[in-house]
């Protein structure tokens, strides 16, 4: 598995690398994660990757030195040093399968795909494309291409990402979503009573532009001057953090409004005593984190785009608003508080759906399925 997005790395790509190992090895594969270094996260790295040894059952080999990058308005990452590329061909030269996480990234993914001898190669498609990682693409199109020749197979999380990829790369593609762990994101059991105090909104994304914090901030500000009471949990880190805090105390909600930082697990009890999960949102290639609330038993306000119709679909539950409209987020966040009847309704078919149809056991075996056709097509083909 190789990834420019690996633990301690938070963010979607990441989680899915991390369940994905997990679930492989409990299949009987043994696998190995290979991705970066992060610059100044020494200790905290080194933990994890004992973690993820010791509980999980998969290897973290890091090679290079991971740096952020601002794309697609967002922070993407690549990785730099002396022998990079010959040290991800050693790393990947015992391998049956290579399955290159996030071909968006420049350089992990792709360096992985050129050095690959193995008997199965893999790709993984996670983002939705706007102008400017279209434009990239177009750039560094030759070199791009060249490598995804060497796939045997290529997925895609969502419609959204064949869309946006397959006018510039054409190309078969399989489409299998995103997983969600419903042992971890689970509701609430009867002997765990919800939090004191009022009704629990909680945001959780990376602190960056297309997530619009800001936006769920000035609908705080309307539901306060409503005379609505509540509690706003942040979770996630990010470059516009301070601009955020700022902007909550100019709007008058700063002391409704908790900021958590990053979490990794410890944020599946904040999902399960939530009212109601919000995610502003204006663009995504899938909704992950709508899949963790739903998990969680938690009904779902999120701004309207084209990842997160992917999820609330065929029966799955949820309010979409008008992206970067802050009145529009406030009328859907009062809807949903003031009907009580309507939550329970929302929780308890969110996941059901969430179990049938995302749980990661169930992801997992979809894509040991195309491992396994990939060797079948060649062991008939002689090769």
């Amino acid at each position: 598995m190789v990834s420019e997005f690996a633990y301690p790395i938070t963010g979607g790509v990441s989680e899915h690398v991390h369940f994905l190992s997990r679930e492989l090895v409990a299949l009987g594969h043994e696998v190995s994660v290979v991705t970066a270094r992060l610059p100044g996260r020494r200790r905290e790295t080194r933990a994890v990757d004992r973690e993820a040894l010791a509980r999980d059952g998969y290897r973290t080999v890091r090679v290079g030195h991971s740096l952020p990058v601002v794309a697609n308005k967002s922070v993407g990452r690549f990785s730099i040093g002396v022998r990079v590329k010959p040290l991800v061909d050693y790393a990947l030269r015992d391998a049956d399968v290579v399955h290159a996480q996030g071909l968006a990234a420049p350089m992990l993914p792709l360096w992985a795909l050129r050095t690959s001898r193995a008997p199965v190669t893999v790709g993984t498609y996670h983002t939705y494309f706007t102008g400017d990682g279209a434009l990239a693409y177009r750039v560094f199109y030759l070199y791009v291409q060249n490598a995804l020749r060497r796939l045997d197979r290529t997925i895609a999380v969502s419609e959204p990402c064949v869309e946006s990829i397959a006018p510039l790369f054409p190309g078969v593609f399989e489409v299998i979503p995103n997983g969600v762990d419903t042992d971890l994101f689970r509701p609430l059991r009867e002997d765990e009573p919800r939090p004191a105090g009022p009704p629990r909104i909680l945001f959780c994304g990376r602190l960056e532009p297309r997530n619009a914090l800001g936006t769920l901030l000035d609908a705080g500000a309307r539901l306060a001057a409503g005379g609505r009471d509540f509690v706003l949990d942040v979770v996630g880190d990010g470059p516009l953090r301070l601009h955020y805090q700022r902007s909550a105390e100019r709007l008058g909600v700063a002391d409704r409004v908790v900021w958590h930082g990053t979490l990794r697990e410890a944020r599946a009890r904040l999902y399960r005593e939530a009212a109601i999960f919000a995610a502003p949102c204006t663009l995504a290639s899938f909704g992950v984190i709508l899949l963790e609330a739903m998990a969680s038993g938690t009904p779902v306000v999120c701004a309207d785009n084209v990842g997160f119709r992917e999820v609330l679909r065929d029966g799955a539950p949820g309010r979409f608003t008008r992206p970067d409209d802050p009145a529009d987020l406030a009328s859907g966040l009062a809807e949903v508080l003031d009907d009580a009847a309507l939550r329970a309704e929302w929780g308890e078919r969110g996941r059901r759906v969430v179990v049938e149809r995302y749980a990661w056991p169930i992801i997992a075996r979809r894509v040991q399925a195309v491992y396994e056709e990939v060797l079948a097509e060649k062991r008939a083909a002689g090769a």
